[in-house]
C-alpha cells in the first residue's frame, strides 16, 4: 500500500505546472521542485540526475512517505526512471505522462535533437506554444508560460543508469503531443519493456491543464491498485 504520490515536472518548468491536478488526485500527493527550479534553488548549470533523484526522495520523505508512487511527464521521465531504479524499495507505482525514456546509451537530448545540448534556455513563446499549449485555451496558456523557466542542461544529456524491473509501470500518452508524438511515444514504452500498461488521453503535451480530470482519473485508478 503506497503512502502518497510525488508528482515530477518537465523540461522548462517547475512544480506549478501540476496545480490543476493535485485538488483531482486521491489520496496525499506532492509536486517536486527539481534542483534549480522553485523551491530549490542551485546553479543549473551544475545540476545532474544526481540531485533530481535526491530530490525526489526528499521531497518524499518530507511528506512522509515510505513507499509512493511517482508521476513523472515529459523529461521528468528521466528522473523518475533513475529513482524507480536506485530506489526500487520505495517505489509502488511508476506513472510515465508523455514521458523521455531515452535507452541504454543515449540521452534526452539525442532522442529529441540528435545530439547532447550546451544549454537549455527558455524559448520563445510561438514556439513554446506550439509544443506545450496547442490544446490550451489563451487563458491557459498565459498563466502557463508566465511559469516556464530555464533547465538543466545536465538533465537532457544525463545517461541513465538502468531500468526499473520489478515495479509495476503505466504510460500515459497523448494522441495530439507535439514533443512526444505517439510515435515517440511507442519507442519511449519499448525501453521500458514488454509490461508497460498504455493508456492514451486525447489532449495535447500539456495534459495536466488542458485535461486534468482525465489524467487524475485515469492516475487515481492505477495508483490504487
Amino acid at each position: 500500500m503506497a503512502d502518497g504520490i510525488i508528482l515530477v515536472h518537465g523540461g522548462l518548468h517547475t512544480s506549478s505546472c501540476w496545480a490543476p491536478l493535485l485538488p483531482l488526485l486521491k489520496g496525499p500527493a506532492r509536486a517536486v521542485d527539481l534542483p534549480g527550479r522553485g523551491s530549490r534553488p542551485a546553479d543549473l548549470q551544475e545540476v545532474g540526475l544526481d540531485d533530481c533523484v535526491a530530490a525526489v526522495i526528499d521531497e518524499a520523505d518530507a511528506a512522509g512517505f515510505d513507499r509512493f508512487s511517482v508521476v513523472g511527464h515529459s523529461l521528468g521521465g528521466v528522473t523518475i526512471t533513475e529513482t524507480g531504479y536506485r530506489h526500487p524499495e520505495r517505489i509502488s507505482h511508476l506513472v510515465y505522462v508523455g514521458a523521455l525514456v531515452p535507452p541504454p546509451g543515449s540521452s534526452a537530448s539525442i532522442v529529441m535533437t540528435g545530439a547532447d545540448l550546451k544549454t537549455m534556455d527558455s524559448m520563445p513563446e510561438a514556439q513554446a506554444r506550439a509544443l506545450f499549449g496547442n490544446d490550451l485555451t489563451d487563458d491557459q496558456w498565459v498563466n502557463h508560460f508566465n511559469a516556464m523557466v530555464p533547465d538543466a542542461v545536465g538533465i537532457m544529456n544525463a545517461r541513465l543508469s538502468g531500468y526499473p524491473s520489478t515495479i509495476p509501470i503505466t504510460y500515459i500518452s497523448m494522441s495530439a503531443d507535439v514533443p512526444v508524438p505517439p510515435s515517440l511515444a511507442e519507442q519511449m514504452m519499448a525501453n521500458l519493456g514488454p509490461n508497460v500498461d498504455r493508456r492514451t488521453i486525447d489532449a495535447g503535451h500539456t495534459v495536466m491543464v488542458s485535461q486534468p480530470t482525465a489524467l487524475a482519473d485515469i492516475i487515481n485508478e492505477v495508483t490504487a491498485r
